[in-house]
């Protein structure tokens, strides 16, 4: 992925050669080229016949198959709630309120994040709806980043895919996961705002 992405930016290529080099720089094919490199170098090489490599294989997939069905269904919620349209919704819904454009930044921020479980989608959203206002806010821009940034950490729960890897990873309950987890991402977010209002107050 490292070639190819400085092919792609350091040479001036003919549109077949662009659709080459996006071949083999699409995560799938990296992924498979690993595999099959993987497969001869660790296994064949080494004496192993393909059955026996593909026991490890199979008993590899055994161990993090619930744990990618879990995300996947997580993921998948998360696309819905976004495809809908929830997030731009709720970011407009709290545009018109009067408190500390830093404040409100974060707040879209996490109540999207919460809503949809996406920290990407929050934080994009929320810079979305921003950005036009930055002229009207007369605050730092670099603080509005981070602010935004610290809510759309907040509160990681069911919808969240991270959530879910962090449960089966370390084989927790739900509800100590949300004990621990959700309660550290609330901590960093709350703890991420409260650097900001004071890193403003001397800025």
């Amino acid at each position: 992925m490292i070639i190819t992405s400085l092919l792609a930016n350091s040479l001036k290529l003919a549109p077949a050669g662009q659709s080459i080099v996006g071949f083999f720089a699409d995560p799938s094919i990296v992924m498979l080229l690993a595999l099959i490199s993987a497969t001869y170098t660790l296994g064949i090489r080494n004496g192993k016949s393909i059955k026996d490599v593909m026991n490890i294989y199979g008993d590899a997939v055994k161990e993090v198959s619930m744990i990618l069905l879990i995300i996947a269904g997580s993921g998948a919620l998360k696309q819905v709630l976004a495809d809908s349209g929830v997030s731009n919704e709720i970011a407009l819904a709290l545009r018109g309120w009067k408190v500390h454009p830093l404040i409100l930044a974060w707040l879209i921020a996490a109540i999207i994040r919460v809503c949809l479980g996406s920290a990407t989608i929050a934080g994009l959203t929320a810079g979305g709806i921003i950005a036009p206002m930055m002229a009207q806010f007369h605050v730092n821009p670099s603080l509005m980043v981070l602010s935004i940034g610290a809510g759309s950490l907040m509160f990681s729960h069911v919808n969240d895919a991270g959530f879910w890897l962090f449960k089966e990873y370390f084989n927790l309950s739900l509800k100590d996961t949300l004990r621990s987890f959700s309660i550290m991402e609330t901590i960093v977010s709350v703890v991420g705002l409260s650097g900001v209002m004071v890193l403003n107050a001397f800025i």
